[in-house]
């Protein structure tokens, strides 16, 4: 009974730890690219919509190619930060039990809207970059979606267990 004990502890450890990490790459990635040259930045986005359009339209016009740019950079916040919001609820809620779970899913609410806004800020630092307020809300409203994806799908399955 103890060795099992045991084997379960390690093992909860382990898939903190693992959370944790895997956190850690995402946020790191996620300062990679909000901290990406302007041009660079600009010039994969312009690539990525040029071929998109292409698909899209016959003989697409600048307008068609810059609305589909926009779309991709509006998805990729949004898309990105709701990662970030998931993966964050998830590692709080594997660190924090029982009723101290409301705790971690603030805390991640916490880290989440710090990031979004600060992700933001920062670009004004960057050559070629600047703050865009709108941006800063679409990194928070994928955030949030994340976050409650995360904390519904909780949920769900505490109800799914309680009826089978």
């Amino acid at each position: 009974m103890n060795r099992r004990k045991k084997g379960n502890v390690l093992l909860e450890l382990g898939v903190i730890a693992v959370s944790f990490a895997a956190l850690l790459l995402l946020l790191y990635f996620v300062m990679v690219v909000s901290f990406q040259n302007g041009a660079d930045s600009a010039g994969v986005t312009m690539q990525l919509a040029e071929q998109i359009a292409r698909r899209i339209f016959d003989q697409p016009t600048m307008d068609q190619i810059s609305t589909t740019a926009l779309m991709i950079r509006y998805g990729a916040h949004l898309g990105l930060f709701f990662v970030v919001g998931f993966v964050t609820t998830f590692v709080s809620m594997v660190v924090f039990r029982g009723y101290y779970r409301i705790f971690g899913v603030i805390g991640a609410g916490a880290v989440c809207y710090v990031l979004a806004y600060y992700t933001e800020y920062y670009k004004q630092f960057v050559e070629g970059r600047h703050f865009q307020q709108s941006d800063a809300a679409l990194n928070w409203y994928g955030s949030v979606a994340g976050i409650l994806c995360m904390t519904g799908s909780y949920f769900l399955n505490r109800l799914l267990v309680k009826l089978s």
